[in-house]
């Protein structure tokens, strides 16, 4: 047993090597990999694993302060867990404000993804402003593919906003200040400031503030 007990000690304390060494090669990596896809970022983020960036040449991609995110199968394992995903087309903006944190997150910008200060998005959501295809038939179909009425609308995250793992959230969306969203949701509607939504589709479930109150009274 006292063996069996040094081997699991040696072996969790290579563990706290292993990642320790690992946040180190991911930062350089990662600033190395914003700098060659012209993002606007602080050197104050922290990173557990390498994202995949493509941030087309007449795109944005701006990050704020205090940036922080989990990418890859070995870093927050929640299950589904990839590496993020950071992808901004021709003529779109894609813009993280201050005190963000992610994990394993998809955002596909076409148009325009706006998050604010202090949001915290849950494993594997995806965030799409673009349809990708076009909704009539005869264009999606034909050889090659038209994209004759291909749709994009912005998408808004307002400040304090937490976004539960598994979501997706679709084009033309906002969400409301310190709003919440159940995870798994699908959210194809927009959420006023202060309230809970969950579901799919996402439909609204309660006020924050009476969140709040049933706590209190426990």
């Amino acid at each position: 047993m006292a063996t069996a007990y040094l081997i699991r000690k040696f072996y969790r304390g290579l563990r706290v090597m292993y990642f320790g060494m690992a946040r180190r090669y991911s930062h350089a990596v990662t600033t190395f990999k914003f700098h060659l896809n012209g993002v606007k970022f602080n050197k104050d983020f922290v990173g557990y694993g390498i994202p995949i960036l493509d941030v087309n040449m007449e795109g944005q991609f701006s990050i704020g302060k205090k940036f922080w995110f989990n990418s890859g199968k070995y870093h927050a394992m929640g299950g589904r867990q990839q590496q993020c995903y950071f992808v901004v087309a021709k003529g779109a903006e894609l813009s993280i404000g201050d005190y963000v944190g992610c994990t394993s997150v998809a955002f596909i910008c076409h148009d325009k993804i706006k998050i604010g200060n202090h949001v915290k998005i849950g494993i594997n959501t995806v965030i799409y402003d673009t349809d990708f295809h076009s909704l009539y038939a005869e264009a999606r179909n034909d050889i090659p593919e038209r994209l004759d009425g291909l749709r994009t609308k912005p998408v808004i995250i307002k400040d304090g906003a937490f976004i539960g793992g598994h979501t997706t959230i679709l084009k033309g969306v906002t969400i409301g200040k310190n709003s919440i969203v159940g995870a798994g949701s699908v959210v194809f509607q927009s959420i006023p400031d202060e309230q809970i939504w969950a579901g799919n589709p996402a439909v609204y479930v309660r006020d924050t503030y009476k969140m709040e109150l049933e706590t209190c009274s426990r």
